[in-house]
């Protein structure tokens, strides 16, 4: 593999290795004996009369979407190892716009237990989510833009049709204290609520990141415009200020305020709402909304935007010298963008700004053939800022002796179509143990998979024994009287 080719590839796994989980786990949407289904629709019933988890391991979920960068279309592979190298056919696999996005949430401390009709929880999780989206010029440009000198008759970016790149990273980390409750209202309908107070701990926004770039074919010149404008905020400054108290970017020395800044600033509110009716004893349906909610970045907040002087205009990038980077080793990075390129570059401190967190739609019908075995069609929906991502689950739920919860499901979504879950409780006494993944063929090849996701969690049940029962309902397909009422 030559250098060119060598620098295609690191390039692509670098954008890989920012982020590696994505979409909240469904897994557990379908458990019935899990407590955590609730998660998905507050409104959901929970069979107990009450739950209680283990500190740090009764409720953690990763995932991972990635829509474009996959392993079998970057090379040929003999016997599983790579022989040629294949970037044509890499980015002709790939859409307009593409995504890399994450999901963890770790709970920490958690609780629920009931009072007549009513079940009252109470969680406190960390969470983390990100969204990388960028357009397909963006690993064009360095194919077809840097790396591919043929001609001018092959040549495809040019300045009269350059390479349009768009690049918005965001990240949110934050801690989740949450009260929820779910209810009967009626004897066929059930809702449910969860407020959730917000303590952001990390932010980056992306308001806008794009470019026009294209290069001489003949002496590798990069000619191009952009206009960037980005915001930032830590437990902890990532600036200092100099002489002319001009902002610069630097690593923290002092670590004194972290803990407050954890507790006291970028405060937000989200909640989670749903309901359930049961339209017969077999059949149901379902509706939510999740973690619609905001949070205020007010702690050390940073703005940064950067543009060419004239956005009409294309200019050469100079790059940076070795006398810069002396001077960053030395005394830190401080940007001198105005260096490497014609441009207008700000880097200011502000009160505050707001960000939105990744709110889920959810509608679904459930129908239990027997007691034991119920069928699930779902239809959840990811709004991403101005951008939205749908998925189409169908699943299995097997419950057993009270004690075993089996879960098969295959969904899909935007360029993600092989997605086989599987999920497994077990019932131990009061010890609740489950596990799954929403793609269990992520085993076979890894780096072939566009979305997956895995949970794991351990709980205390209560009662030892016996469920909480549902009110009886008429039945749709059997007399009542010839029906098993409890799966053996």
């Amino acid at each position: 593999m030559d250098m060119k080719k060598f620098i295609f590839l690191l390039v692509t796994i670098v954008l890989v290795s920012l982020h590696t989980f994505s979409q909240s786990v469904g897994i557990t949407d379908f458990m019935r004996l899990n407590p955590y289904s609730n998660f998905n629709n507050p409104a959901y019933f929970i069979p107990y009369k009450g739950y209680g988890a283990f500190p740090g391991i009764a409720n953690i979920n990763f995932a991972f979407y990635n829509s474009s960068i996959i392993y079998h279309n970057l090379f040929e592979t003999k016997n599983g190892i790579p022989t040629v190298f294949t970037p044509n056919k890499f980015l002709n696999s790939l859409p307009k716009n593409n995504w890399l996005n994450t999901d963890l949430s770790i709970e920490t401390l958690g609780f629920g237990f009931r009072v007549g009709n009513f079940f009252f929880s109470f969680n406190h999780k960390l969470r983390m989510e990100s969204h990388l989206r960028y357009s397909i010029d963006m690993l064009g440009f360095l194919q077809y833009g840097i790396l591919k000198k043929d001609n001018y008759e092959n040549y495809i970016y040019t300045s009269s049709s350059p390479a349009m790149i768009e690049f918005e990273p965001n990240i949110n980390f934050y801690q989740e204290f949450s009260t929820g409750f779910q209810m009967q209202v009626l004897e066929r309908l059930y809702i449910g609520a969860r407020p959730k107070l917000l303590i952001g701990i990390f932010n980056l926004k992306t308001d806008k990141f794009n470019a026009k770039i294209y290069s001489s074919p003949d002496d590798y010149t990069i000619y191009g415009n952009y206009n960037v404008n980005m915001k930032l905020s830590s437990p902890f400054p990532l600036y200092k200020k100099d002489s002319n108290e001009k902002l610069i970017f630097q690593m923290p020395s002092d670590y004194s305020g972290i803990v407050k800044n954890f507790f006291s600033n970028n405060l937000g509110f989200a909640i989670d709402m749903g309901a359930v009716y049961r339209i017969s004893q077999e059949i149901r349906v379902s509706a939510s909304v999740v973690d619609l909610g905001f949070i205020k970045w007010k702690g050390t907040s940073l703005k940064m935007s950067m543009n060419t002087k004239d956005n009409m205009g294309f200019y050469e990038f100079y790059g940076i010298t070795t006398t810069q980077i002396k001077n960053y080793i030395e005394n830190g990075v401080s940007i001198g963008f105005d260096s490497i390129v014609n441009s207008n570059f700000s880097l200011n401190e502000m009160k505050s700004y707001y960000t939105i967190l990744t709110s889920k739609i959810m509608l679904d019908g459930y129908f239990d053939l027997t007691p034991c075995n119920r069928f699930i069609l779902q239809f959840k929906g990811y709004i991403l800022g101005k951008y939205f991502l749908p998925q189409f689950s169908v699943a299995y739920n097997g419950t057993f002796f009270n004690l075993i919860d089996v879960v098969v499901s295959y969904s899909m979504l935007k360029k993600s179509f092989a997605n086989l879950g599987i999920g497994l409780g077990f019932r131990l006494g009061p010890i609740h143990l489950y596990t799954g993944t929403d793609n269990i063929l992520a085993a076979i090849s890894i780096l072939n998979v566009r979305k997956i996701s895995a949970t794991f969690g351990l709980l205390l049940d209560l009662p030892v024994k016996e469920k909480v029962k549902e009110p009886e309902l008429n039945y749709l397909l059997t007399k009542k009287k010839n029906r098993k009422e409890e799966c053996d």
